[in-house]
């Protein structure tokens, strides 16, 4: 029995820790994002904002929602990288407390925007205001441009 035991204890625990760690990376991909916060004022005195901030999320998976804190500028980027032939991306913005109610918005009002992963980096705008409806027109006051690099896409 002991040498039955012996010959099993390590295929089992290999095989175990391979099952373990499949769940653990299959679909896994990086996202480093820069958040553009700079102002027409900060433009016309020359300087940058203060709201800009810059990071990577390590963590994210295939079809669950994955998301960015932006502390400075108040703002929280949750996407959504849907697993196919074409890698496709889902962006939406959410402001925090200090941000007005139905904040964030991407160009002409749209609540959320959408990218393919072909290109090497994305960059989408994000706007406070509200949505349009119909073919209204909308001026919503810009929050700043967020830029999106995905990597380690399996």
């Amino acid at each position: 029995m002991p040498m039955l035991l012996r010959r099993i204890l390590p295929v089992t625990i290999a095989a175990i820790g391979l099952l373990l760690s499949v769940d653990a990376f299959a679909g896994d991909y990086a996202v480093s994002y820069a958040f553009d916060g700079t102002t027409r004022e900060d433009v016309a005195a020359g300087t940058t904002s203060s709201l800009n901030e810059t990071g990577t999320a390590k963590e994210c998976q295939y079809d669950r929602p994955c998301t960015i804190e932006l502390t400075k500028s108040d703002l929280m980027i949750s996407l959504n990288v849907q697993r196919s032939g074409r890698h496709k991306v889902v962006v939406f913005a959410d402001g925090g407390r200090s941000r007005s109610i139905g904040c964030c918005y991407f160009s002409d009002g749209e609540q959320r925007a959408e990218g393919d992963l072909a290109q090497p980096m994305l960059w989408l705008r994000i706007y406070d205001g509200h949505a349009r409806k119909r073919n209204e027109v909308v001026q919503n006051i810009h929050l700043g441009l967020l830029y999106l690099q995905f990597s380690d896409l399996r």
